[in-house]
């Protein structure tokens, strides 16, 4: 199976660990914790479909990442949250 790490993190749930809101960064964690690179134009798609900025996440919401492929590494487009922190805590399967 070969693939480059822009497809693995497309069809990968990451969990974020931090968000570094000053320097635009993004901490996630999948198989290894990863630090990605937000743009001022990177959109947060929420749970409920709403358009937002890299405020609206939280550690330990699971989301799954669309990005670009730069000289400085990757770049984060969009981020897709597809279950919060808070539902976690509170879901019967833990």
């Amino acid at each position: 199976m070969t693939g480059s790490l822009t497809d693995w993190l497309q069809e990968s749930r990451l969990v974020v660990v931090e968000v570094d809101h000053e320097r635009g960064r993004l901490r996630v964690k999948g198989a290894a914790c990863t630090d990605l690179a937000c743009q001022t134009h990177t959109v947060v798609i929420t749970e409920d479909g709403s358009l937002a900025g890299i405020d609206a996440l939280y550690p330990g919401d699971v989301v799954r990442l669309e990005s670009d492929a730069s000289d400085d590494g990757l770049i984060v487009t969009r981020v897709v949250v597809l279950r919060r922190v808070w539902e976690q805590i509170a879901s019967p399967e833990i």
